[in-house]
């Protein structure tokens, strides 16, 4: 038994030390080294007072909002990937779909792409799952 135990921990320890994150671009081209890449990923919820849905303006009925991602200690801009998601099945209507723009490595911001307006986002609680990799160092 204390063999097998030993032979877990050992399988545990060289799957751990063989797992890495290779980033192959990043939006300013820059190289940093491989043991500061990171993943980081979050939640902004439809309902965050401090990152609240508004209209974009410009006469267009499409809203935006800013994420923040301050907390991942980037030192460059991250590559960001972001959705949406709904409680479809308690409001019978689904958030739009979003683009992200105007990224640094702070914050990022989604936007609508088709009309939708800030009261109707909270309303379908459009929560946004975001995802991104870049680096620490």
């Amino acid at each position: 038994m204390k063999t097998l135990g030993n032979l877990v921990i050992m399988l545990v320890m060289v799957c751990t030390l063989q797992s890495s994150l290779k980033i192959l671009d990043t939006p300013d081209g820059k190289e940093h080294p491989e043991p500061c890449a990171l993943v980081c990923s979050g939640i902004s919820k439809h309902d965050d007072p401090d990152a609240c849905w508004n209209y974009v303006g410009y006469g267009l009925r499409t809203v935006y909002k800013r994420v923040d991602i301050s907390g991942c200690n980037f030192v460059s801009e991250p590559v960001v990937t972001a959705t949406t998601r709904d409680v479809f099945d308690t409001n019978k209507v689904a958030c739009p779909a979003f683009i992200t723009e105007n990224s640094n490595k702070d914050n990022f911001y989604v936007y609508s792409t088709s009309n939708i307006s800030p009261d109707d986002a909270e309303k379908r609680q459009c929560d946004v799952h975001w995802v991104a990799t870049g680096y620490t160092c």
